[in-house]
């Protein structure tokens, strides 16, 4: 930056001053100055970063070194759990297998005692119904014999009303032609008084006429008009009786349609008692039949009942023999599952030392390879030789395959001991491995492990050789690569769990 200014302000003055030669000169002597100035504060800058970079760089040797312990405890932690997870989910798949049994046999004994229970309940269903049935039909019985005592009632009543109505009518005959009497004879006594007194008043009126007329003509109207007092008051009695005669005639009337009526019910209500009695008969023999065929169902039920009893005690006494051989089924499949799994177990402890014998082989023939001409040949024949015996598939059929013996494979023919590293033996081998091999090869072989869910990644930075090694784990597999492009002479560690 102050180079930057001084060139500024340097050019600045040549425009300001362009024919001015000593100017220039202490300008260029300034510059000098300025330079050698810089050069010894980046001189002082590059020996603290450099120092800088020393530290640098043994903290990353201890981080890397702490890394590699973690890594280690890491995978050690990771087996552990892994192991005690299938272990555990061993023993819920097989606790899951025995609930399912029981809930298997839990249900079809409890389908069975539903069923029973169900024929039961149905037959119990139809014993009352039976029974219900039963009593309506002796409620209607009774409403039958409570209908034909009201009947009988009602024609007592009927008989009662029909002699009433007799005496009502023969006592309305006697009154009528009593009044019929009554009125002729009243009738003819009062034409025998008007033709009397007519006759009379024709012997008085001859009598005044001769004696006296005017006194005659006065007295003449006097009795006429007693005469016609007297016959509207016969008017009103003649008129007193026709009507008394045509309400009589009304009542009369009436009585008669009441007593059709009656007739008729009592025609219908016999009609009635006649249809009810003989359902009543129908009903009376239903009734029997029904009370047999109740007593045969209960004496039924009672059978099926004892026999549910001496059925729940037979499922009482077999229940102890089912839990026997419940729990017997389950122990040897347990001891199948177990010999299956030691089985399992003998093949991954001889893979795994496979393993570590190519591994322990490799770090062995390592620095007799870097002498060689050309080690990629066999460098690559070792790891394809790892890659077969770590293959998952190769894993599976194993573990598949229940029956057959541990397949012995060897690597190399002059493999013959085999030993089981432990974790950091294997880290050394690891990075022996990739040291090895960096000079000569890049390649990229799958390292097959287990998938798991956690996820790190860590990278560290070391000038120990002339090429890049990068190891990642992706989708459930190693990649080993060998990079020889790498010129910063960096040695690179990356690992992912994904």
């Amino acid at each position: 930056m102050p180079r930057k200014k001084e060139r500024k302000s340097g050019e600045n003055e040549n425009k300001l001053n362009p024919a001015s030669p000593k100017t220039k000169a202490g300008i260029d002597d300034k510059e000098k100055r300025a330079y050698v100035m810089q050069i010894g504060f980046l001189n002082e800058e590059l020996e603290r970063f450099q120092i800088k970079c020393d530290q640098l760089e043994k903290q990353n040797k201890s981080l890397i070194a702490q890394y590699s312990t973690l890594d280690a405890e890491k995978k050690d932690i990771t087996e552990y759990l892994k192991r005690s997870v299938s272990e555990r989910e061993e023993e819920l798949q097989e606790l899951q297998e025995r609930l399912e049994a029981d809930q298997q046999a839990a249900a079809q004994e409890r389908h069975a005692l539903q069923l029973e229970r169900s024929q039961l309940s149905q037959e119990l269903q139809e014993l009352q119904d039976r029974i219900q049935k039963n009593a309506a039909l002796a409620q209607r019985l009774a409403d039958l014999e409570e209908l034909q005592r009201q009947k009988d009632d009602l024609m007592s009543t009927v008989e009662n009303l029909e002699k009433q109505l007799e005496r009502q009518r023969e006592q309305h005959k006697d009154e009528l032609h009593s009044l019929e009497m009554k009125v002729l004879l009243e009738k003819r006594r009062l034409e025998e008084e008007m033709e009397s007194e007519v006759a009379a008043m024709l012997a008085k009126v001859e009598h005044l006429v001769e004696l006296k007329l005017p006194e005659t003509t006065r007295c003449v109207l006097q009795e006429n008009r007693q005469l016609k007092v007297r016959f509207s008051q016969l008017c009103e009695v003649a008129r007193s009786l026709q009507e008394e005669n045509a309400s009589l005639r009304e009542h009369q009337r009436r009585l008669r349609l009441d007593t059709e009526i009656l007739e008729q019910t009592v025609r219908q209500t016999a009609r009635i008692s006649c249809r009810r009695r003989k359902e009543a008969l129908q009903l009376t023999g239903r009734l029997q039949q029904l009370q047999e065929e109740v007593q045969g169902k209960q004496q039924q039920l009672e059978e099926l009942q004892e026999e549910n009893t001496r059925v729940l005690a037979k499922m009482e006494a077999l229940r102890p023999d089912r839990v026997a051989l419940s729990a017997e089924r389950s122990r040897n499949q347990l001891e199948a599952k177990l010999k299956e799994e030691r089985r399992r177990r003998n093949r991954m402890k001889s893979i795994m030392q496979e393993a570590a014998n190519t591994l322990r082989l490799a770090l062995k023939e390592a620095p007799a390879e870097t002498q060689e001409a050309d080690p990629v040949p066999r460098w690559r024949r070792t790891l394809q030789n790892l890659q077969d015996l770590l293959d998952p598939q190769t894993l599976s059929c194993c573990s598949a395959d229940r029956g057959s013996e541990p397949r012995e494979q060897s690597l190399d023919p002059g493999w013959a001991s085999r030993v089981q590293p432990s974790r950091g033996s294997g880290l050394g081998a690891k990075a022996s491995l990739c040291r090895a091999g960096a000079a000569s090869c890049s390649s990229l072989v799958p390292l097959h492990r287990k998938p798991t869910t956690q996820k790190s990644r860590s990278s560290a930075s070391l000038s120990l050789s002339s090429v890049g090694f990068l190891t990642a784990k992706q989708s459930g597999h190693n990649f080993l690569q060998i990079n020889p492009k790498n010129t910063r002479k960096e040695f690179i560690i990356e690992e992912k769990y994904i």
